[in-house]
């Protein structure tokens, strides 16, 4: 009688040691802080022209793409515009639309954040197309900054920045 009740303790005491790990283990897999999802942004949308002719200045309006202008991607153009700003306020679910003086609509959808990035959907659409110039999905920095663009102009080539940052829910 003494066996079998030491087999069971046995037999108890392996099934603890296999199942424990597996407990203990994915405790330490959950993170000591859970981090909300985020839910909402506000996104500045900016259409600026680039042209060959200038003396090469930065206007005041265009100073927070300063390192972006100075980038030698941007060394053939000297002279900057600002064209417009847009600000938009978006949820999940809910896309916001910037539609340009220009005529070009840029239609932005959050998508969620993944790895502390921002998850987002850019479809830009230019005046007398159907198709979009530019349909992607992209992940950025909070408050990261993506330049679009490039878009052939009378007067040189049109760039949208944009920037997004989480707004609190």
């Amino acid at each position: 009688m003494m066996y079998k009740s030491t087999t069971k303790r046995l037999l108890a005491t392996t099934v603890v040691a296999v199942l424990l790990p597996g407990v203990v283990g994915s405790a330490y897999l959950v993170p000591d802080v859970a981090h909300a999802e985020v839910k909402a942004v506000a996104c500045k949308v900016t259409a600026f022209l680039v042209q060959k002719d200038g003396d090469g200045i930065i206007p005041a309006d265009l100073k927070f793409l300063e390192e972006q202008l100075q980038d030698d991607s941007f060394a053939a153009f000297k002279g900057f515009r600002l064209l417009e700003t847009k600000a938009l306020r978006l949820g999940i679910d809910k896309p916001g639309l910037a539609a340009l003086k220009s005529g070009f609509q840029l239609k932005l959808s959050l998508l969620g954040e993944a790895n502390s990035k921002l998850k987002l959907h850019a479809n830009l659409i230019a005046p007398g197309r159907d198709a979009p110039l530019v349909d992607t999905d992209y992940a950025i920095d909070d408050n990261g900054l993506l330049l679009v663009g490039g878009v052939r102009h009378l007067e040189g080539k049109i760039f949208f920045a944009i920037q997004c940052g989480k707004q609190p829910s």
